[in-house]
């Protein structure tokens, strides 16, 4: 059985991932040092863009259906 992801899906792993940032900023903040967040916030943007582009196409199939 596969699994296809829904926007929700996305949205939630984009959730899932800026939690993964907090943490990581406050342990950043409880060692005192700098840390390199960046390719988590990038994952958490894609995880966005993916439902955004995916809520998207389907508005659009779900209006090329009503003007039928």
């Amino acid at each position: 059985m596969s699994y296809r992801c829904g926007p929700s899906d996305w949205i939630d792993l984009a959730i899932g991932r800026l939690e993964d940032v907090k943490r990581s900023l406050r342990e950043c903040d409880r060692l005192r040092q700098g840390c390199d967040i960046c390719e988590e916030l990038r994952q958490a943007r894609r995880c966005l863009n993916k439902a955004l582009i995916m809520v998207a196409e389907e508005k659009e199939i779900v209006k090329e259906w009503s003007e039928k």
